[in-house]
């Protein structure tokens, strides 16, 4: 089983940059600004923003929730939830793709619990499929209209293709 490029890297550096202009005009980069890594996928996502940021001195939680088993979606499962301070701070949420967006409302209804001033939700991909609450706030680099399987960028096929430089499609 082989992949074809979708978004080659170049793309997808021009992606991580406008991630980070998207940040900074949403006013949300402070010290007090609390990053959460959605893993495994938004671990290169966020890291390819964090090496973009000025000063990336903020506060950074993982979490592991997700929705899948292989390639179908069913299912929240919470694997790992850290105690989180985000108590009137502006919370941003780094994720690889907002595919059925289950995963983003559970852990945006889970947040809220803890009164954050905001929460933003920034992903390198999202499907035009994905219906999301109007009250989550959604900023992505690449919409696909497609069904397509993908791998890279942080996005994988049962753990392989994940490192791979831009996005590409698992070939049947």
């Amino acid at each position: 089983m082989g992949y074809t490029v979708k978004y080659p890297a170049a793309r997808i550096s021009e992606a991580m940059d406008k991630t980070v202009s998207r940040l900074q005009e949403q006013g949300v980069l402070s010290r007090d600004t609390v990053f959460i890594v959605l893993m495994n996928g938004g671990s290169w996502f966020a890291s390819h923003v964090f090496d973009r940021l000025a000063e990336p001195d903020n506060t950074v939680y993982f979490v592991k929730i997700h929705s899948y088993d292989g390639t179908a979606s069913g299912t929240i499962h919470w694997d790992y939830l850290p105690e989180m301070d985000i108590n009137a701070r502006d919370v941003v949420v780094l994720d690889d793709i907002c595919d059925t967006g289950k995963t983003d409302i559970a852990l945006y209804q889970f947040l809220l619990r803890l009164q954050p001033h905001s929460v933003s939700f920034f992903t390198l991909l999202k499907r035009t499929t994905t219906s999301l609450p109007e009250e989550i706030k959604l900023y992505t680099c690449l919409v696909d209209d497609s069904s397509d399987f993908f791998v890279g960028c942080g996005l994988d096929d049962n753990g392989k293709g994940r490192l791979l430089p831009y996005v590409g499609v698992v070939n049947p």
